[in-house]
């Protein structure tokens, strides 16, 4: 019996296309849905400042610290409120000083002895090192050590920074007239390792 491959392969060809066919007649249920509006955003650390001035709550305020016509064994006190009110709390916050001397040759930063030195109403002066060596903690050692580690978590909370400043008894004729600018920079950190 001679088998004709013609007959052989369309008959294969419409069990085939009846096996597709077959296959595709029958109907599965299915059913989705959808997760819609998958935002990720970065929250905020928004540090404000406000002092003993009319200035609340402002991101940079003037004359928070200071005095004039000072003289010897006189004391002068300030206070800097910090306060986050962004949406993520910080770790911490940290001041650097930059201080502009009128006289170089006698700084009276190096005279301005800190008496008080507050934060939340705990002493940071032991953060304060005696790097001029003149055997008192001052401004000028304040512009050196600046200070760190202010612990600041919790938001929309003032935390205080209190200063006292008495201009030394023993301060020569040589400081007079003379002036220091300090600018009080403040930073905000989120990482406690900053």
């Amino acid at each position: 019996m001679v088998i004709n491959t013609k007959i052989v392969l369309s008959s294969a060809s419409i069990l085939a296309s009846l096996a597709i066919i077959s296959v595709a007649t029958f109907a599965y249920f299915s059913n989705q849905g959808t997760s819609n509006d998958n935002v990720f955003a970065a929250g905020t650390l928004d540090l404000k400042l406000s002092d003993n001035t009319p200035e609340t709550d402002q991101d940079n305020v003037t004359a928070s610290f200071g005095g004039t016509n000072l003289a010897p064994g006189a004391s002068v006190s300030g206070q800097l409120r910090l306060k986050n009110t962004g949406s993520i709390a910080a770790s911490h916050a940290e001041v650097a000083l930059v201080n502009t001397n009128s006289d170089i040759t006698n700084p009276l930063d190096k005279v301005l002895e800190l008496t008080t030195l507050d934060y939340g109403g705990v002493s940071v002066l032991s953060q304060v090192i005696n790097n001029n060596g003149n055997g008192w903690t001052d401004l000028d050692d304040l512009k050196s050590s600046g200070l760190d580690n202010l612990a600041l978590t919790d938001l929309n909370t003032n935390h205080n920074l209190d200063l006292t400043v008495t201009f030394r008894s023993d301060a020569g004729n040589e400081y007079q007239g003379d002036s220091v600018d300090s600018d009080w920079t403040v930073t905000l950190n989120q990482d406690a390792s900053q």
